[in-house]
C-alpha cells in the first residue's frame, strides 16, 4: 500500500494522487458509486468520486443529500505498470474500468485536477450559476426545489433574485446561487 494514503481516515470521495500515477474512469454498478470508492480506497488505490447536493421531498419534508456528479462514474488513481488494475474490475460495486482494447484508457490529468478544484473538501462540486438576467433558472436545493424562475438580478453574498410563479402570481424571491442551476 503505498505511504501517503491512511486507510484509517480515508475518504473515498477524494484522496490525493499517488506520485506517478494516472488517472482511470471506472463505471460502478447502479447506485453503488459510494460502495466502489469505499472498495477501492481499501485497496489502495487513490479514488475520486466528485458529488452534488440535490434536494427531495420525502413526505412533508425536505431532504438535501448527495449523488455522483457523474452519474455511475468516479475515479481511479494508480501506476497501469506496477499496481494490480485487474483486481479493479472484480471490486465489489465496480461494473468495469473503462478501457479500449487490452488496458485502460488514461483520462486527462489536468481534467481531474480542475474537477478536484471545483469541489470543497468532501469532494461536492460547488458549481458557479453562469447566467445573465432574463435567463429560466431551477432551483435545485432548499424549500422551492424542483422551481424554475426567470433570473431578475445578481445580489450580493453569491445569492440571487429570480421571478417565480406562485398561483398565477410572479413573486420576487432571494435565493443562495449554490441551489441554483440553468434550466435546460
Amino acid at each position: 500500500m503505498p505511504a501517503d494514503i491512511d486507510t484509517h481516515d480515508c475518504d473515498p470521495h477524494r484522496i490525493g494522487a499517488i506520485s506517478r500515477s494516472a488517472w482511470f474512469a471506472v463505471q460502478a454498478k447502479p447506485n453503488a458509486a459510494h460502495i466502489a470508492a469505499r472498495n477501492l480506497a481499501r485497496q489502495g488505490f487513490g479514488v475520486f468520486l466528485p458529488l452534488e447536493r440535490h434536494t427531495l421531498r420525502r413526505g412533508r419534508s425536505l431532504v438535501t443529500s448527495t449523488r455522483p456528479y457523474f452519474s455511475g462514474y468516479l475515479f481511479a488513481s494508480f501506476d497501469p505498470d506496477t499496481a494490480p488494475w485487474r483486481a479493479i474490475r472484480s471490486t465489489y460495486g465496480v461494473s468495469r474500468l473503462v478501457s479500449f482494447g487490452a488496458g485502460p484508457i488514461e483520462v486527462d490529468p489536468e481534467l481531474v485536477s480542475c474537477i478536484m478544484d471545483l469541489c470543497d473538501e468532501h469532494g461536492v462540486v460547488r458549481e458557479r450559476l453562469h447566467a445573465q438576467r432574463g435567463d429560466a433558472i431551477r432551483i435545485a436545493e432548499g424549500p422551492l426545489a424542483g422551481i424554475i424562475g426567470t433570473l431578475e438580478a445578481m445580489a450580493p453574498q453569491e445569492r440571487a433574485w429570480l421571478l417565480i410563479d406562485v398561483m398565477g402570481k410572479s413573486t420576487r424571491v432571494c435565493v443562495p446561487t449554490s441551489g441554483l442551476r440553468r434550466a435546460s
